[in-house]
């Protein structure tokens, strides 16, 4: 497949180095001192923007976080935009917190035009009547209204796309459209696709006989002589050819999706906060990170772990300078106008896979999403704070120890809860209240019905074998890893 821009897709790193230190020449920093989320936290630490001209200057700024555009807006809600051209706002799920706002401006939405240009080059192999089924949220979160901005990067290209919108709710009354329109491919969260397909599969009996008890005939009839021989799957009636997946990691579902849709999957990494989203190409070895949209940098894990142990601040890396295998936290600083992000921490953990081209000629680096590392029990789309759970299980009697482990049964994340019964404690008793306190997580108790997630598992032992960092900090939750 051809690349949409070999001049900066396939560019030497030293080429995509020189357009990073540019836009730091060229007044970024500068820029985005007119924020309220800079101007005195740069003032007090007596940084000068227009002095960070390299990349090694760049090391100098302080680090922000999701907390910081919280209390920026919270406090400083007139006084935090570096550009009033704004076209567009989105909002995070606040996960994490109260939702975070993020604007986009015309350069934004330039560079999330083009680069839906480059995913579709780099995975449509067919591009005649090629049809898209997204499977998104509604707004403000961005995954509804980047729908339209996909459709208007296509349309301006002359690309001959046709997009068929729906949102989880809705999911049943587009299946039946979608049958007919047969949508070469499909885009949402891993998780859903499979459970839609689950849905599928469980009722196509029924509705084969429905339709032979409507409209008897030799088609319909040929639909529950059909059920009845094999379990029909979502690709038997749908057969896209590819998906396009973000919002978790897609290793436990890949194989899963491929054999319950027919498709070739094809991972996404995207955040609100930076409009820009990186895909897997056809190799499918790692998610290439465009490095001429942002400067990449990774704080290494044993740096994590000593900011974890006594508070010291950890030192980056650029992305292009890590060893392949490298495990840690990924930061950027963003190219955007309305509100650049300097130096942001995103607290998802990346693994850099390589650094090198790859064998379809792109150079940008490869990476893969490990997790996150904010203070979340991650269940795929079902989240919530390590927290409240800590909270929970602390208000019950008879509780020694615990620790929450998250497992994969097939490609479905299952919470199992260790614990270790006080001395003198009923172990059946503590188990039976202890899952009652995990089901009445809202959140956990949504995901489980709809069967995103499976029932938690709770495990009276007599003692848990700890997980530490190498400061020895303890783990309470575990992510079992997924190959």
């Amino acid at each position: 497949m051809p690349i949409f821009r070999p001049e900066v897709e396939a560019a030497p790193l030293g080429d995509l180095r020189a357009l990073e230190e540019r836009q730091l020449r060229d007044g970024l920093l500068a820029h985005a001192s007119r924020s309220a989320l800079y101007r005195a936290r740069w003032r007090d630490a007596g940084i000068d923007p227009g002095a960070i001209r390299t990349l090694e200057d760049l090391q100098g700024l302080p680090y922000i976080r999701g907390a910081d555009l919280r209390e920026v807006w919270q406090h400083h809600p007139h006084d935090v935009l570096c550009d009033a051209d704004v076209r567009i706002w989105f909002a995070t799920s606040g996960t994490t917190g109260a939702p975070k706002w993020t604007p986009y401006g015309r350069q934004e939405l330039a560079m999330f035009e083009e680069v839906v240009l480059r995913v579709y080059h780099m995975t449509v192999t067919r591009q005649d009547a090629f049809r898209i089924a997204i499977f998104g949220t509604p707004a403000p979160f961005v995954s509804d209204a980047a729908a339209y901005a996909l459709l208007a990067a296509h349309v301006a290209a002359g690309l001959p796309v046709e997009y068929i919108l729906s949102s989880p709710t809705q999911a049943a009354v587009t299946l039946a459209f979608l049958a007919d329109r047969r949508p070469t491919a499909v885009i949402g969260f891993p998780s859903l696709l499979l459970r839609i397909a689950e849905g599928i599969a469980a009722e196509a009996p029924q509705a084969a006989r429905v339709a032979w008890r409507d409209e008897p005939s030799l088609r319909t009839f040929a639909g529950v002589v059909a059920t009845r021989m094999l379990r029909l799957q979502a690709r038997h009636l749908y057969r896209p050819e590819i998906g396009l997946f973000g919002g978790e990691p897609l290793a436990p579902y890949r194989r899963p999706l491929r054999d319950a849709w027919g498709l070739r999957a094809y991972e996404l990494y995207a955040m609100t906060e930076y409009p820009c989203f990186h895909v897997e190409c056809p190799e499918q070895s790692g998610i290439h990170l465009w490095a001429d949209w942002c400067i990449p940098e990774i704080i290494p894990l044993e740096a994590l772990d000593r900011e974890e142990a006594d508070g010291t601040v950890p030192a980056a890396v650029h992305l292009f300078d890590a060893a392949p295998g490298a495990l840690g936290e990924f930061v950027f600083t963003s190219f955007a106008r309305a509100l650049p992000l300097v130096r942001y921490r995103t607290g998802d953990i990346i693994e850099v896979l390589a650094v090198t081209r790859c064998g379809y000629g792109r150079t940008h680096p490869r990476i893969r999403v490990r997790g996150r590392r904010d203070d979340l029990v991650n269940l795929g789309l079902i989240r919530f704070s390590t927290a409240e759970l800590d909270q929970r299980l602390g208000a019950l009697e008879g509780i020694a120890n615990w620790q929450l482990r998250i497992v994969r049964r097939g490609y479905k994340p299952q919470p199992v809860l260790y614990l270790v019964p006080a001395p003198g404690a009923d172990p059946t008793a503590v188990t039976g209240a202890a899952a009652r306190a995990l089901n009445d997580i809202d959140v956990l108790r949504l995901g489980i019905e709809n069967g995103l997630v499976l029932p938690v598992e709770v495990k009276a032992v007599p003692q848990i074998d700890e997980v530490r960092t190498w400061s020895g900090k303890r783990r309470r939750v575990i992510e079992e890893a997924v190959s």
